[in-house]
């Protein structure tokens, strides 16, 4: 079964259910004649790409149109202009049409919720929703329809899922008001290397996470001292962002080594979206300040591997960051476990029972990630306080083995290489 991933696929999918279909948002290829189809039953309509997050709003004000996208807005736009100027915006990229549901009355102001339905066993099951806004009103109208809110994600998971087998979680997001009217306005898939799906099956081993919103995030900033924002399907570090709350307004932003103070939540905000493609399918994270080896951040790399349907941990080692780096992967140096702890800031009444803990958390963990799809080996990185908590902040389905090889000593490395010989 061969079917296209973007969102007209997926609508097309989920129009193939005769009780979801009054619920989908209609969905129209971008081009010039149905864009001006379109603005003649309506005054807002939403531009998103075949794939992807960024978006582009277009809204008639008396006769003119204005054309607002995450970095700018275009005003008094007429007929023809409106349409070169929105191409200007994405060039030869392919772009979907949707009416925009929105009013500025009470009953018909429309909220949006994310709600994400995790596959286990070959089964679907609701298992977290993120709000978009932070509002009492929203609150409320989720209060009054999550039930059939989620009834709706669930049904739609369940249409969309055989078409894509390998999918394994998937965000539903609706449009809703306090009157009780619901759409489904988009569908995202989540397969096995996003950093939001992992979580939904090992999320009691990992801080806490969420799909990244304006709700979420001043929330976030909000709670905790430090953040991360980490896009779902990145690798090696690229594109995380660290948020460290320096005073009551101050924030310090650190990607990769550059830093910046911000003052004030909007315009950490604001700042971020300059610099990195924020709508790129992000989660938000809170940050565990990580044990420091001669000042430098420091994480481990657990390696699980499963012989005979046992899982295993064959082998651990500590990535040393580079100077001025907050994430292991520019790494410095590899050192083994036991000789780390010595040179690092982690009490010493915590060393001795931290492996054994470590080994049965990622054990664990491995079982579960192995339900949706069957893996044979799974890198974690797993950091560690100075108090001796520890939490996984992912799981690598092909780990690098490197780490193992270039350890003086070389029964660790052999010892991974073996269980992969067993499983081929």
């Amino acid at each position: 079964m061969h079917v296209i991933r973007g969102r007209i696929g997926q609508y097309k999918i989920l129009m193939q259910q005769e009780q979801l279909s009054p619920y989908v948002v209609v969905t129209e290829r971008f081009s010039k004649a149905t864009l001006f189809s379109m603005l003649k039953s309506t005054n807002k309509i939403i531009l998103k790409p075949i794939t992807g997050m960024d978006s582009i709003f277009v809204e008639k004000q008396q006769g003119k149109f204005r054309v607002r996208t995450n970095l700018e807005t275009i005003e008094g736009l007429e007929g023809t202009r409106l349409y070169e100027s929105i191409q200007q915006v994405i060039g030869d990229r392919n772009y979907v049409m949707q009416p925009q549901l929105n009013s500025t009355h009470l009953t018909k102001k429309s909220f949006r919720r994310f709600i994400t339905v995790h596959k286990r066993n070959g089964h679907w099951y609701v298992t977290a929703s993120s709000k978009q806004t932070s509002n009492v009103i929203e609150a409320l109208a989720y209060f009054m329809h999550q039930a059939r809110l989620k009834k709706l994600a669930l049904m739609a998971a369940e249409q969309l899922g055989p078409f894509y087998p390998l999918c394994e979680s998937i965000v539903i997001e609706l449009s809703f008001t306090i009157a009780g009217d619901v759409a489904i306005t988009d569908s995202f898939l989540h397969f096995s290397v996003s950093k939001w799906n992992q979580y939904q099956s090992i999320a009691k081993y990992m801080p806490q996470t969420d799909l990244l919103t304006r709700a979420t995030f001043t929330h976030y900033l909000k709670k905790y001292p430090l953040v991360f924002l980490k896009p779902c399907n990145g690798q090696q570090g690229k594109g995380i962002i660290k948020i460290s709350k320096m005073n009551r307004r101050s924030y310090e932003i650190q990607i990769g080594r550059q830093k910046w103070m911000i003052q004030g939540i909007g315009q950490v905000s604001e700042h971020i979206r300059k610099h990195v493609a924020i709508e790129n399918n992000y989660i938000i994270q809170r940050g565990i300040a990580l044990a420091t080896i001669n000042q430098r951040f420091s994480d481990i790399r657990v390696m699980t591997q499963k012989a005979k349907n046992d899982w295993h941990v064959t082998g651990k080692v500590v990535k040393v960051a580079g100077p001025h780096f907050f994430v292991t992967n520019a790494v410095e140096a590899v050192l083994p476990l036991p000789i780390a702890l010595k040179q690092s800031t982690v009490l010493s009444l915590f060393h001795r029972r931290l492996d054994k803990r470590m080994d049965r958390m990622c054990i664990a963990a491995s079982k579960l990630l192995d339900e949706p799809t069957e893996r044979k080996i799974i890198g974690f990185d797993v950091a560690v306080t100075n108090f001796g908590q520890i939490w996984i902040l992912e799981g690598n389905y092909v780990p690098d083995l490197s780490l193992f090889k270039n350890l003086e000593e070389p029964a660790m490395y052999n010892t991974v290489l073996e269980y992969i010989r067993m499983n081929r």
